[in-house]
């Protein structure tokens, strides 16, 4: 057997320490609505949306569900604060999406915004 087949885990594992990455998240609008499609549109094309920066991420990953994960818990535990996500496990939040509120894709919910757009960056 191949260590592929016995051990898949460990390919993950980086060898070297992450340089942690800001999480920008992009084109923000109030979430839930409440406000008509048109006062959204006007929000969205007057204020470029709303832009969220999220410090300490070392992984980011979108599959089924999106999870984040940060460098120390005081990255951790501030990025909970700011977005309102829930904690996936050590250090990892799980952050929210509506297909609803994106375009082509869903929204990450965060702050009582949906965002539409995110970069992952270095810091």
């Amino acid at each position: 057997m191949s260590n592929a087949t016995t051990s898949p885990a460990t390919a993950n594992i980086p060898a070297q320490r992450v340089q942690p990455m800001r999480l920008l998240l992009r084109n923000g609008h109030p979430y839930p609505k409440k406000a008509s499609a048109a006062e959204q549109e006007n929000h969205s094309g007057n204020t470029g949306g709303v832009m969220l920066d999220i410090t300490g991420v070392v992984h980011f990953e979108w599959l089924h569900v999106i999870t984040v994960e940060f460098e120390d818990d005081e990255a951790f535990e501030h990025a909970q604060r700011t977005t309102g996500w829930k904690t996936w496990s050590y250090r990892v939040l799980e952050a929210q999406t509506s297909p609803a509120d994106g375009y082509q894709h869903p929204a990450i919910i965060a702050a009582n915004c949906a965002f539409c757009g995110f970069n992952l960056v270095p810091e």
